[in-house]
């Protein structure tokens, strides 16, 4: 495969990876994720060959790899704000694991201090 040839599978592949994300459809989500983590891994191998012989990237294709980089940013950010949305909706919905007791756990919160209920410590 060459070096464009495997430029335009990640294309292709970021491009379903959108859609699967504006559509909400996990199921083809993990399957173009996967495939384009795939064919990034092969488009860097190839590019590593290509430099280990010497020969430079051509400008047109440094071009499509900068967007590449702008979308997968952008991938990135999305991500990380639906998954903050993700976890504040089943904050509201489900009640934390461990919440402390009313008057605390006695343990304290910090090591070394003492807890909330101290008085009720044997003095020894």
């Amino acid at each position: 495969m060459s070096l464009e040839e495997s430029l335009s599978a990640v294309e292709q592949l970021i491009e379903k990876v959108s859609a699967a994300l504006l559509a909400a459809d996990p199921q083809s989500l993990e399957k173009n994720s996967t495939a384009l983590r795939d064919a990034a891994a092969q488009f860097a191998r190839i590019l590593e060959q290509t430099a280990a012989r010497g020969l430079p990237l051509p400008v047109q294709l440094q071009k499509r790899v900068d967007a590449i980089h702008g979308m997968l940013a952008n991938h990135r950010e999305g991500l990380a704000r639906l998954s903050a949305n993700a976890d504040r909706q089943v904050a509201s919905l489900l009640p934390q694991a461990g919440s402390p007791a009313t008057y605390g756990d006695g343990r304290g919160a910090q090591p070394g201090k003492p807890g909330v209920a101290r008085i009720y410590k044997s003095a020894g």
